[in-house]
C-alpha cells in the first residue's frame, strides 16, 4: 500500500529529533526516552500500512521507492547526511520494531565515521548490533571497478555520427567501469559524462580507487588529447569542458595526490613546451593549479626551461586566446604604473628557492596578483587596484592575524634578546583581540600556555616579567567577557577549540558562562556548554549554588542538572530547600541530587515518587529509581507493575519498570518476572511481547543462579529475539 506523506514525513522528523538527542544526552536520559518513544509511535502507525519501510540515502537526500523526498527540507537533509556519513546507503524498519533497537541504530549514526571504519564499515558494525528489525544496505564502492585495457580503449577512427565526448570521459572510462552497476557490466564512454569529478575525488582520496591507475589514465590522457590538440590547432567546446572537468577532479584530490598529478602535467609541458598542445593544456588549468605546479616543481629542483618560463610570461599576461563562445578582444595597452610583464630570466628567478624570499619587488607583486585573477575577467585587460582580499583568501585579515600570530610565538620560543622579546611580545598581544573576534581558539591557547611558560623557564628575568605583564591581557574582565560571547558564537563550528581556551582562561569565565546557560530552556541546555562547566567543577558548583533563586524554574532545574553532574555531597544542604519549589520538575531534580549524594531522606522522598497519582511524576520517579539503582524501593516497584492489562498504554507502564528493575538487579523480583515471561493472553498481542523482548533485554544485572526458569521460558517463546537473549545469558552463566 501506498504510504501517506503526513505519516512518512512524521517518522522521518521523529528519527531525526531522537538520532540527535542520543547524540546529545548521556544514556538513561529522559530526553532520550520520550523522544524515543515519539519516534517508535511514528514507525508503528507507518507499520499499519506496511510491513517495511525502507528510506534510500543519496547523499543529502532521502528516497522512497523511486520518489525523492522534499529536498529543501532541512530535516531530510540531516537525516540524509547523518546516515550518509556513515555509508549507509539505504536502511529499512520492520515490523516487530523494538525501542531498544532504534536507540542502538542511533547510537550507530553518532558513533564518529571513523571509529566506524576502524571496526571494518558500517555491514561489521551492525552485525554485531542486535538490531534484527532494521537492514542496513551499504554504498558499495567495491563495484567501482577498474578495467581491461581491452575495453577502454577508442577506435582510431570515428564516424561523423560519434563526436568525440573529451578527456574526462576518456579519463573517467580509462579508469572505472559501472556507475554502482554489477561487476563486468562496464560502462559506454557516452555515460561517462555522468561521473561527478568531486565524487571521484573523494573515491580517489579514500584510496576506493587505486591513484596509481589514475595517474597512469591521466598521464596518458594528457598524451593523447596534447597531441591531437596540437594537430587541430583548436580546441572545441566539449574539450574545454572536459578539460574543465579533469582540473575539476585535480583540485579536489588530496593534497599529496594532487601533487603527483600536477608532476604529471609538468612532465608535459616541461618536455614539449612549444607545442601549441602544451599551451591549450596549460590554458585549460585554472591560475591557481598552474601556480601549484611550478611551484611544487621549483621546490623539486626540476630545471625550468627559458622557453617554458616564456609560455608562463605570456600566461601571467591577459589571456587574450580565443574562447568557445566568446568573442576575441584586443587588449589594451597597459597603463602607466601598472607592473611590467615578468621576464623569462626573472621567472627563472622566482623559481630560484635561494633567491625567492628576496625577489619580492612591486613589480613582481602586482604580477602575481595578476597571475591569480579569475580568468573568467581576464579577456577584458590588466586590472588596476586589486585589493589583497579579492585575488587571495589566504590575505583576509583573519588569516594574516594568525599567520602574524604564529610567527611571533614561534620567535619569542627563541632565546632573545630583552628588546627583541618586549617588542615581540607587545606585538604578539596587539593582534590577541583580533584572533578572539577571528575564533583562533587554538593559536590563543597556544599564547596563552607559552607565556604562562615562558614565566616560569626563560633565563631573563626582564623577559620573564614581560611575559607575566603580557598575561594581564588574558585576565582582564573585559577580555573575559569578550571570550565568553566569542564562545557562544563560535559554539557549532569550533565548539571544541573554544570550551578548551574558556577552560585554561580559569573559573573567571564561569559566571559569564552561566548566564548563557541561563537562555536555554532545554533540559541540561546545550551539551558542549554543559560539558565545559562541568569542567570547571568546583568553581561553577559554587556559582550554581548561588544562583538556586532564580525565578526561572527551567533555568534552576538545569542549574541542579549540572549541580548533580559536577558536584559532591556537599551541595546538598544547599538544595534541600527546592524539594518544596513550585515546580514539579524542580522537586523531582532536587531529588534526582539528593538521590545522586545518598541522602537519608531520599528514599522516602522517592517512594513518595513513586506512589504520586501523577502518572509523569511516578514514571520520572521509576526512572530514578533504576538511574541510582536503589535497591530498597524493589517492593515498591513491583506493586507498581500492571497485572491486568487493560489498556495498551499499561504496557508501557510495566516496560519502564522492567527496565528500572534490571538496573537495580535485585533476585526478588525475579518471580514477578517469571508470572509476566509466561502471560500469554492478551488484546494487545503485539504489546505483550515487546514487553517480553524488553523483560529479556533487562536482565544482565541479575544474579546467574536465579535466571534458570526465565531461560527456560523464554528458550521455549518462539520468539528469535528472546531466544537470542536467552543464549547470551546462558552464555555469561
Amino acid at each position: 500500500m501506498p504510504l501517506d506523506a503526513r505519516l512518512l514525513s512524521d517518522a522521518v522528523i521523529e528519527l531525526n529529533i531522537s538520532r540527535k538527542n542520543v547524540g546529545i544526552y548521556p544514556p538513561g536520559h529522559i530526553q532520550i526516552t520520550k523522544s524515543i518513544d515519539r519516534a517508535f509511535d511514528s514507525l508503528q502507525k507507518m507499520f499499519e500500512v506496511r510491513a517495511e519501510m525502507t528510506l534510500g540515502v543519496a547523499k543529502d537526500t532521502l528516497l522512497v521507492g523511486q520518489d525523492y523526498l522534499d529536498r529543501r527540507n532541512p530535516v531530510y537533509r540531516d537525516f540524509a547526511l547523518s546516515m550518509n556519513q556513515q555509508g549507509i546507503a539505504a536502511v529499512t524498519f520492520i515490523q516487530g520494531l523494538v525501542k531498544d533497537e532504534l536507540v542502538k541504530f542511533h547510537r550507530l549514526l553518532t558513533t564518529k565515521p571513523e571509529d566506524i571504519r576502524s571496526e571494518g564499515g558500517i555491514l561489521n558494525v551492525t552485525a554485531g548490533a542486535d538490531i534484527p528489525h532494521i537492514r542496513i544496505q551499504a554504498i558499495d564502492y567495491g563495484r567501482f571497478h577498474v578495467t581491461e585495457e581491452k575495453e577502454i580503449l577508442k577506435p582510431a577512427q570515428r564516424s561523423a555520427e560519434k563526436p568525440s565526448v573529451g578527456v574526462w570521459q576518456d579519463f573517467v572510462s580509462h579508469l572505472v567501469t559501472g556507475s554502482l552497476a554489477g561487476a563486468g557490466e562496464g560502462v559506454s564512454i557516452a555515460d561517462a559524462e555522468q561521473f561527478d569529478p568531486a565524487e571521484l575525488a573523494r573515491l580517489l582520496n579514500e584510496r576506493k580507487l587505486d591513484p596509481n591507475t589514475a595517474m597512469e589514465s591521466y598521464d596518458e590522457i594528457i598524451t593523447t588529447h596534447v597531441r591531437a590538440s596540437t594537430e587541430k590547432k583548436r580546441r572545441t567546446t566539449a574539450q574545454s569542458e572536459s578539460l574543465a572537468n579533469l582540473n575539476r577532479l585535480v583540485k579536489e584530490l588530496h593534497p599529496e595526490l594532487r601533487k603527483q598529478f600536477l608532476s604529471v602535467a609538468f612532465r608535459h609541458a616541461a618536455s614539449q613546451p612549444s607545442q601549441d598542445g602544451t599551451e591549450d593544456l596549460l590554458g585549460g588549468m585554472p591560475d591557481d593549479m598552474i601556480i601549484e605546479m611550478i611551484r611544487n616543481a621549483s621546490a623539486a629542483g626540476k630545471e625550468i626551461s627559458p622557453t617554458l618560463a616564456g609560455m608562463m610570461q605570456k600566461l601571467s599576461q591577459v589571456r587574450s586566446t580565443e574562447l568557445p563562445g566568446r568573442q576575441s578582444r584586443q587588449a589594451p595597452e597597459q597603463p602607466v604604473g601598472a607592473a611590467q610583464v615578468i621576464s623569462p630570466e626573472q621567472m627563472q628567478t622566482l623559481f630560484d628557492r635561494e633567491s625567492y624570499e628576496d625577489y619580492v619587488t612591486p613589480d613582481y607583486d602586482a604580477t602575481l596578483k595578476r597571475l591569480t585573477e579569475h580568468s573568467g575577467q581576464s579577456s577584458a585587460g590588466p586590472v588596476e587596484g586589486i585589493s589583497p582580499d579579492e585575488f587571495s583568501p589566504s590575505l583576509e585579515d583573519d588569516h594574516l592575524d594568525f599567520q602574524i600570530g604564529r610567527a611571533l610565538l614561534a620567535f619569542m620560543e627563541e632565546e632573545l634578546d630583552d628588546e627583541d622579546y618586549l617588542e615581540f611580545s607587545r606585538k604578539l598581544i596587539a593582534v590577541v583581540p583580533d584572533l578572539l573576534g577571528s575564533g583562533n581558539f587554538t593559536l590563543l591557547l597556544d599564547v596563552l600556555e607559552s607565556l604562562r611558560r615562558h614565566v616560569r623557564e626563560k633565563k631573563s628575568p626582564v623577559v620573564r616579567a614581560q611575559a607575566e605583564e603580557s598575561l594581564a591581557i588574558f585576565h582582564d574582565p573585559a577580555f573575559i567577557a569578550q571570550a565568553v560571547k566569542s564562545f557562544d558564537a563560535w559554539a557549532r563550528t569550533k565548539g571544541k577549540e573554544a570550551a578548551g581556551f574558556l577552560l585554561s582562561l580559569g573559573p573567571e569565565a564561569v559566571p559569564g558562562l552561566l548566564d548563557i546557560y541561563s537562555e536555554d530552556q532545554t533540559p541540561g541546555g546545550r551539551r558542549i556548554l554543559f560539558d565545559l562547566l562541568c569542567n570547571f567543577g568546583k568553581p561553577a558548583v559554587q556559582e550554581a549554588q548561588r544562583r538556586l533563586h532564580d525565578p526561572r524554574a527551567y533555568y534552576v532545574r538545569n542549574l541542579l542538572m549540572l549541580i548533580r553532574w559536577a558536584g559532591n555531597a556537599t551541595v546538598v544542604a544547599s538544595v534541600k530547600p527546592l524539594l518544596r519549589h513550585a515546580d514539579e520538575k524542580v522537586r523531582l531534580e532536587t531529588l534526582a541530587v539528593l538521590l545522586r549524594f545518598r541522602d537519608a531522606e531520599a528514599i522516602e522522598l522517592l517512594r513518595q515518587a513513586l506512589r504520586s497519582k501523577d502518572p509523569d511524576v511516578s514514571s520520572q520517579a521509576v526512572f530514578l529509581a533504576g538511574q541510582y539503582r536503589v535497591a530498597a524501593v524493589i517492593d515498591d516497584l513491583l506493586a507498581l507493575i500492571k497485572k491486568v492489562i487493560l489498556f495498551e498504554a499499561d504496557y508501557r507502564v510495566n516496560e519502564e519498570i522492567i527496565k528500572a528493575l534490571g538496573e537495580i538487579g535485585d533476585r526478588r523480583a525475579v518471580p514477578e518476572l517469571e508470572k509476566l515471561a509466561r502471560a500469554s493472553w492478551s488484546l494487545h498481542r503485539e504489546s505483550l511481547q515487546r514487553m517480553k523482548v524488553v523483560l529479556y533485554d533487562s536482565l544482565g544485572r541479575y544474579p546467574k543462579d536465579v535466571l534458570a526458569g526465565l531461560i527456560s521460558i523464554g528458550e521455549q517463546s518462539g520468539d528469535d529475539r528472546i531466544i537470542r537473549a536467552c543464549r547470551k545469558l546462558a552464555e555469561k552463566r
